[in-house]
């Protein structure tokens, strides 16, 4: 679907998956997917990892980290300058001091081990979101539980920078990390608002941009700016409301400044667990 330009008149078309698809309780949940430059990164658990271009139907298979021994959490990045892509990975382990932050290359076709997360951290959890070749991961201090840290890691140097600073961070407040196009979204609920706040990396500095009301209905995820100067989001639970009616797609109108629902055909009754944007390329995977 063309998220820019998604309406009423859009059409969903399916396309086969590079290698099947287990969807087993026990394995369907365990599925991460993400975009980048035109190619998905696909991992079923550590021991399926593929990249695949829909649009060529090219894919590549990568080989598990050998020295796996529990699931991670991954995401990858395009960088020109090497004109090839970086695989991240987070190895969660039983206990924060057990995980491990490995990385792929495809020039090289080998996996390295960076080092340990950060021992005076704890991560939340959740997903790794990468935004202009940074990875960023939701976090506590060991020392002042209360806040929220947001630690970055840079994919293409390979090691950590400073913790991004949030000075709108509310102690004990709900805090979620998101990647909205190549800006890093974060969004803040309190006072009875969910708050959309976007960083800019040239500025260094945050800037909100939305502000909807916190209730059932308006539990989204943002997944696009539209070129009408909108925004389109993708219905969804979270740990204030209950799963309602996630499925679907609803786009905030910059002009009337009101949500409207977007019905496109072809996914009446589906489920989306998770929605991201592609934009279809033609450029191999083995560079």
């Amino acid at each position: 679907m063309d998220v820019p330009q998604l309406d009423s008149s859009s059409i969903v078309s399916l396309v086969e998956s590079p290698v099947p698809i287990d969807q087993s309780r026990k394995v369907f949940p365990s599925i991460q997917y993400f975009s980048c430059n035109g190619i998905l990164l696909i991992t079923y658990a550590d021991k399926i990892i593929m990249l695949w271009n829909p649009a060529t139907r090219e894919s590549r298979r990568i080989p598990s980290p050998i020295w796996s021994k529990t699931c991670g959490l991954y995401n990858f990045c395009f960088f020109p300058r090497i004109a090839g892509y970086k695989i991240f990975r987070l190895g969660l382990g039983i206990a924060t001091d057990d995980m491990n932050i490995d990385i792929f290359s495809t020039k090289s076709n080998m996996w390295k081990s960076i080092g340990m997360f950060p021992p005076n951290y704890y991560f939340l959890g959740g997903n790794v979101v990468m935004a202009d070749g940074i990875v960023y991961m939701m976090a506590k201090r060991k020392e002042n539980l209360s806040n929220y840290s947001i630690l970055r890691f840079c994919l293409e140097k390979e090691q950590f920078q400073e913790e991004l600073l949030f000075s709108y961070a509310i102690p004990r407040r709900t805090h979620f990390l998101y990647s909205l196009g190549e800006k890093l979204c974060l969004i803040r609920l309190w006072d009875g608002n969910r708050e959309f706040w976007l960083y800019t990396m040239e500025t260094n500095s945050w800037y909100k941009i939305l502000t909807i009301p916190l209730t059932p209905k308006n539990c989204l995820k943002p997944l696009s700016f539209m070129k009408d100067g909108g925004m389109m989001f993708m219905k969804e639970g979270d740990m204030v409301f209950p799963k309602y009616d996630s499925s679907g797609f609803v786009s905030y109108n910059s002009t009337t400044h009101k949500l409207e629902q977007v019905n496109v055909a072809g996914i009446k009754g589906l489920h989306f667990n998770k929605v991201i944007i592609y934009a279809e390329t033609y450029s191999s995977l083995y560079l």
